[in-house]
């Protein structure tokens, strides 16, 4: 992939939207975790180094949760609680600084580290000024990961170079909560002056003492401080600002930069104000349009002036300083240059590349040297990763003659998430595209799909701008439907999802609500799951075959004011059920927008103008009218909640299982790198799309691999059958039972699935006789996995495993999973012991919804998450699961919500008393026997039991599927029903063929 520049040859023209400063959330953010109570910081920008720190703290036991651009951060008072042992800092240097030393202050040894290329970065003066305050840490070789024991530090007199201004900020931030004084004296020449008084006023803002010299050298400070909650606004970032302004600088504009009102950089508390000075000296005519709310620049004919300039307060300017000056007349010199060099990468060196184009650079030891020219000439250059860098050169490029192509297009996400929407905004020809491999049709995956941590910093909505820029023709999706499939390509599915994102902002829905729909698997859930996430919206999909009982609940949970749904669905008619539960109970439920199961108009069920409106999809999509800049205003977050699934209730009530967008992503890039999966593979998605199987390990899956996706909304084994060979599908991810049919299916038509390679069975065990007999039947790789809802795929075999391994166990952790089995006091067991089954892993949910009781329930004291299975754990790794702790029965991996269905049977006025319990199904894998014993003189049928159930709207995969009435139920000394023996009975039940 590389970023194409084009010149740019007209008049750049608009407004963009200044992003809030990223210098001012870390600060906010780590001082919020470190105050006693509740702070709250608006408007947070989306860079990806500041979701770095928010997911660091998060690893600490911070909770932070955010609705739009608003986090609210309960602080721990100087205490941390890691939730693991290691926390990354990702690629961002300001986390990893500021975190190191700050780390200490938790209740156990934590190790900080961060992406690979961070694990080579140089901290030794950092670390050894930490030892002198006496915080306990060590590292191999003075480069992350450092291991800091959790103990205060002690204080004492620190020195350290002043070379980094975030070495010192992290001291400065670590001392008011040691256990003694602290005075840092720095050493040497001092840089980045700036940052080191926004720090200190930050930290004064949080009622933090800091004393400081005249000069900035010494800074003294009390020990057992603590800091006070506070509710603070952001400032504009000026860093980012830069480069809608170094555009306009470089061709005739009329360009609003909206949010900033100052032409007083210092008037912005922001430690880059100097930058507004430096343009303004090199003449660029900025002027403030206050009645706009913005920064405006007009011109007719740029012409900008040398500059002479010390670096030392303004490090992070020198690449797109360097990119006008370029084009200056007179020579321009960039003094104090050597600490740019220990940036993400040599920045003065990189921006020498400009000589490549035409420039006149000439690079000293500490000082840069540039001659104005009057155009430039395309070429290929390098970003090295760096997100300055390729922003300044893509400005650059767009004064250059000819294309220019830059390694590395997304490194501007890191701070600027919304440059590129920016730049061509304002008519700058940029856009990331994918080069076609050397040799042969076959093509690449872009690196991002390979690497889980970058893959996790990439939203959907981004996928799918990519995949409509890159392939617009190619398909994206097959809707597989009885009067014949439809196709849809990649920039038909995009212009689709702005089309109902405009509806969805025009029925009022905004970032961070909960979306509701009820939909099968067919083209209109792929659509209104991506247009929910595009504003930023979550996606809280139900199962079709929920009813009234299970609907209502999630609605009522989730605070639901919108509902999509269908308006038929097999035989029944969810539209008007929705309406009768809203008469019932008048909640916050708005809009009913009812989809056709037919695909012309709905059909609506009547209103009585009491409750919700009903609204027809496809006709309030035809009203909607996309207005893009309405649209690009959303930039959703890779930490923002993506998606809200409610369990099935397995043990009570359903909970809302929280996702954030990079645990999905992230989910995905696990299981494509683990099964080696291609851009040459097409995803077959027969599980329902509103089940985690079907969402993220089929829709997500295809969107992250950039690959087709087959939907069916009527399962049909032998019409998926066909349609597998029609599309040539090659990866499966779903239950046992489509399995089974599909064997079934393979054996009765003599036709198999000539494309299909992998079956990756979930959900429930896969009985080893149908995984052999599948393997031979179908001419694919059955593979065995474990996951859960709340944690994503955690094992997963491999199809090069040995057959023995692949389907007669649960697989092998993923990478980054970590798996162990305990006893019941938490010890760690022996390899092959079976026990108590946890886990942890980069993808655990965010918690239940609105339960941080049960949220809490789930996790051991050290970050481990109870599975509440039992299993055991090879020497090699291999998973299997051999049991539950919790009473559950999985059938066709639905999980049945027992103690909800008891409760309901105990109401029935024949029932004395019920259990249910599993018994075992070849093709379901469970199914439910409800042991009941009857009142005196009463009788009771199967037939009544499912009767009494549909009455309360029960859903059928919930209804038991056998009656046993008894005289007791086996029960211990304290009275609880033990279900082992019941288990047993309905095994008995099976062996004998029991009718």
């Amino acid at each position: 992939m590389h970023l194409l520049v084009n010149e740019t040859r007209h008049r750049v023209t608009g407004e963009i939207v200044v992003p809030r400063s990223k210098y001012h959330a870390h600060r906010a953010l780590i001082l919020a975790s470190l105050a006693d109570g509740v702070s709250v910081v608006h408007g947070l920008s989306d860079a990806r180094h500041v979701e770095y720190t928010v997911q660091l703290l998060r690893g600490l036991g911070v909770r932070i949760t955010r609705a739009g651009d608003t986090y609210v951060v309960q602080g721990l008072g100087g205490c941390y609680q890691p939730r693991r042992e290691t926390v990354s800092a990702g690629s961002s240097g300001t986390t990893l600084y500021f975190m190191i030393g700050l780390t200490s202050l938790s209740d156990r040894a934590v190790s900080v580290t961060g992406q690979k290329y961070f694990r080579r970065r140089p901290v030794a003066p950092l670390l050894r000024a930490l030892e002198h305050m006496g915080v306990e840490l060590s590292s191999a070789d003075d480069c992350p990961p450092v291991h800091v024991r959790g103990r205060r530090p002690t204080g004492g007199r620190v020195r350290i170079a002043g070379t980094l201004s975030q070495w010192i900020s992290g001291l400065i931030l670590l001392a008011p909560f040691a256990t003694g004084p602290t005075t840092i004296e720095v050493e040497g020449e001092l840089n980045e002056r700036t940052y080191l008084e926004l720090t200190v006023a930050m930290m004064r803002q949080f009622g933090l003492r800091v004393t400081v010299s005249d000069d900035w050298r010494r800074f003294d400070i009390e020990p057992g401080q603590r800091a006070q909650p506070v509710e603070l606004t952001l400032p504009p970032d000026i860093g980012s600002a830069a480069f809608g302004i170094a555009l306009s600088a470089l061709h005739p504009c009329d360009v609003l930069l909206r949010g900033m009102t100052s032409l007083e950089g210092r008037a912005a508390d922001h430690p880059e104000f100097h930058f507004v000075d430096a343009a303004r000296a090199m003449g660029v005519p900025l002027e403030l349009d206050l009645a706009a709310g913005g920064l405006r620049i007009r011109q007719d004919a740029p012409r900008l002036r040398a500059i002479d300039l010390d670096c030392r307060d303004m490090p992070d300017m020198l690449p797109i300083l360097s990119t006008m000056a370029v084009f200056a007349d007179g020579e321009s010199v960039f003094r104090n240059v050597a600490h740019t060099r220990l940036k993400e990468s040599d920045r003065a060196a990189a921006m020498t590349q400009l000589a490549a184009m035409g420039g006149n650079l000439d690079l000293g030891p500490d000082e840069l040297r540039i001659r104005g020219v009057e155009r430039l000439r395309g070429t290929r250059l390098k970003s090295y990763n760096d997100h300055r860098v390729l922003m300044s050169l893509a400005v650059a490029s767009t004064r250059a003659a000819g294309s220019t192509t830059l390694t590395y297009p997304n490194a501007y996400r890191i701070s600027y998430p919304g440059f590129l929407d920016a730049m061509t905004a304002l008519g700058a020809s940029m856009s990331v595209r994918t080069r076609p491999p050397a040799a042969g049709p076959a093509r690449r995956l872009e690196p991002e799909v390979l690497d889980p941590d970058r893959a996790a910093e990439v939203t959907l909505p981004e996928w799918l701008r990519r995949r409509a820029a890159d392939r617009p023709a190619d398909t994206a999706l097959v809707d597989v439907r009885p009067d014949g499939d439809l196709e849809v390509s990649w920039a038909e599915l995009a212009q689709r999802v702005e089309q109902a994102a405009a509806l969805l902002l025009r029925l009022g829905v905004r970032p961070g609500e909960n979306l509701a729909y009820q939909l099968p698997n067919r083209v209109e859930f792929v659509v209104l799951s991506l247009a929910a996430l595009r504003i930023g919206a979550v996606c809280c999909p139900i199962i079709p075959f929920f009813r009234e009982r299970e609907v209502a609940f999630v609605l009522r949970r989730a605070h639901a004011r919108v509902l999509v749904v269908a308006d038929r669905y097999r035989s029944r008619e969810p539209a008007r059920e929705v309406l009768a539960l809203a008469a019932e109970d008048r909640g916050r439920l708005e809009h009913v927008v009812v989809v056709a199961d037919s695909g012309g108009p709905a059909d609506l069920p009547a209103a009585d103008g009491s409750g919700p409106a009903v609204r027809d999809w496809s006709q309030s999509l035809a009203e909607a009218t996309v207005d893009r800049a309405a649209l690009d205003a959303f930039v959703p977050s890779p930490a923002a909640t993506a998606q809200l699934l409610f369990t099935s209730g397995t043990t009570g009530e359903p909970k809302g299982v929280m996702q954030p967008s990079r645990n999905l992503t992230r989910a995905a890039a696990m299981e494509i790198r683990h099964l080696g999966l291609t851009a040459g593979d097409t995803i077959w998605a027969p599980s329902p799309l509103a089940h985690q199987t079907g969402f993220l390990y089929g829709m997500v899956l295809a969107l992250v691999l950039g690959v087709p996706q087959i939907v069916q909304s009527e399962w049909d084994a032998k019409r998926a059958l066909q349609s597998l060979n029609q599309h040539e599908g090659t990866f499966v991810q779903a239950a046992t039972p489509f399995l089974s049919d599909l064997v079934d299916a393979v054996e009765l038509t003599g036709e198999v699935p000539e494309h299909l390679r992998i079956f990756v069975a979930t959900g429930a065990t896969v009985p080893r006789g149908l995984a052999d007999r599948a393997g031979r039947v179908l001419g694919t790789a059955v593979c065995g996995a474990f996951g859960t809802t709340e944690t994503c795929l955690g094992t997963l075999s491999a199809p090069g495993d040995e057959p023995s391994r692949r389907w007669g166990s649960d697989g092998r952790a993923l990478d980054g999973i970590e798996l162990r089995i305990v006893d019941d006091a938490g010890t760690l067991l022996p390899a092959g012991a079976e026990g108590n089954f946890e886990l942890r892993s980069q993808t655990m949910f965010d918690g239940y919804l609105d339960r941080p009781d049960l949220t809490a329930e789930v996790f051991t004291a050290d970050g481990w998450y109870r599975t509440g299975d039992l299993a055991t754990l090879d020497a090699a790794g291999a998973l299997r699961i051999t049991g539950r702790i919790k009473d559950v029965i999985n059938r066709g991996g639905e999980k049945i919500p027992v103690a909800e269905i008891e409760q309901l049977l105990f109401e029935h006025p024949a029932v004395a008393d019920v259990a249910i319990a599993a018994m075992p199904d070849e093709r379901l894998g469970e199914r439910a026997c409800a042991f009941v014993v009857l009142r005196p003189g009463t009788e009771l049928s199967l037939v009544q039991v499912t009767a009494y159930l549909d009455e309360h709207r029960v859903a059928k995969q919930y209804w038991p599927e056998r009656l046993e009435p008894v005289a007791a139920l086996p029960r211990n000394p304290i009275g609880k029903v033990q279900k082992f023996e019941l288990r047993a009975l309905a095994r008995d039940f099976r062996a004998r063929g029991k009718q």
